[in-house]
Order: structure tokens, then C-alpha cells, then sequence
């Protein structure tokens, strides 16, 4: 599941970015914080999940 949620965000990322066109003046930036606030969700939590396995 936490694979899926750091996949989901950087896509969702890549997607907001090549949506605007490639233009940083039409980027929605909250869409952009939320899909990279995912990401390191994702990998804080997995970092978590290894941490208490060991």
C-alpha cells in the first residue's frame, strides 16, 4: 500500500506539470505540494514499517 502511495504521488506530480504544459506559471502549486507531500508520506511511513520489523 505505501508503494502505492509514493507511485500515485510522483505520478500525479508528473501529471500536474506536463497538465500546465510545462509552464511554471500555470502549475497548480497546491496540487503539486499535496502529490509531493504524498510522496514523503509514503516514504516516511515505509521507512516506519522497517524500522519496527527489525
Amino acid at each position: 500500500m505505501l508503494y502505492f502511495l509514493i507511485v500515485a504521488g510522483a505520478l500525479l506530480f508528473i501529471l500536474n506539470i506536463w497538465s500546465s504544459d510545462f509552464d511554471t506559471q500555470k502549475i497548480n502549486f497546491w496540487s503539486a505540494g499535496a502529490s509531493i507531500l504524498m510522496v514523503v508520506l509514503g516514504f516516511l511511513e515505509l521507512k516506519k514499517v522497517k524500522k519496527n520489523e527489525n
